[in-house]
């Protein structure tokens, strides 16, 4: 699935990436589509995943692998797969908030959303109670995977505190390009809607990450064949030989079970 991002990449189920903070932008779109590519290309490969979902239940992800040819609920029973529902967690902590909810354990990793003093620290202690073994290190090559950030600012919680969280966790899983995890997160950047916040958070996740996805769609309007545009960004932090950043630059359509990908004006319909 998605040969031709895989080949820009570099990126195969059987040799997952390591090292690589890798943030996905949307604007004016839905780039959620690559959340489900790195999930199923980590399933299919046998690898461990720790999914942060604070967008959708976990019904959802599972009936889109299904669609891609993994399933979830499998990786999930044997341990491949470590689920952190964070829609439900999040939504119990807002609601307490709002004294809508008398009882919340103390235990709820979002206790910043009614403590004003608390911060994310919690959410990344279970973060890393999933990630790794009982030493404190990871056990072979480790996806998270956050979809998305954003939600949490829409929340309230500070971009600060939010950055702050992917540091520790970056510091966790891919401090360099030589160790075994990789983080995946989704941040929104949408161009038509003035959001100094988000805009604050986008800013911070790019500058942090070794290669950021950035989604759009078309300026030019809908159109059947071509759905949008991917400009891929490799950002070099460790060679100061090599150029600091490179630039390709995809059209894709979104088809039922699969995205294609082709240069800039080669879709069949152009051609």
């Amino acid at each position: 699935m998605f040969t031709e991002l895989n080949s820009i990449l570099g990126f195969d189920h059987l040799i997952p990436p390591k090292g690589q903070f890798v943030v996905i932008s949307d604007s004016i779109t839905d780039g959620s589509f690559l959340i489900h590519h790195f999930l199923s290309l980590y399933i299919k490969g046998g690898w461990r995943v720790c999914f942060l979902a604070l967008s959708q239940s976990f019904g959802h992800y599972n009936a889109v692998g299904q669609k891609l040819g993994v399933h979830l609920t499998q990786a999930r029973d044997k341990g491949q797969l470590r689920f952190i529902d964070g829609l439900k967690l999040s939504l119990q902590g807002y609601t307490k908030q709002g004294g809508c909810v008398e009882e919340v354990s103390d235990d709820n990793p979002f206790r910043c959303l009614w403590d004003k003093e608390a911060t994310l620290r919690p959410l990344y202690d279970l973060v890393k109670t999933h990630v790794c073994s009982e030493e404190g290190v990871l056990e072979g090559p480790t996806l998270l995977l956050v979809d998305d950030l954003s939600v949490l600012v829409s929340l309230g919680v500070s971009v600060k505190d939010v950055t702050d969280f992917m540091h520790y966790c970056r510091v966790l899983m891919c401090p360099t390009i030589q160790t075994q995890g990789t983080i995946v997160s989704l941040v929104h950047k949408d161009a038509d809607v003035e959001d100094e916040e988000n805009s604050t958070l986008f800013r911070h996740m790019a500058y942090q990450s070794t290669l950021h996805l950035a989604v759009e769609g078309l300026s030019s309007g809908y159109s059947r064949d071509v759905h949008g545009q991917v400009t891929v960004t490799f950002r070099n932090v460790l060679d100061s030989t090599q150029p600091p950043t490179r630039k390709r630059s995809l059209q894709y359509k979104v088809e039922e079970r699969n995205v294609s990908f082709f240069a800039p004006g080669t879709s069949r319909a152009v051609l």
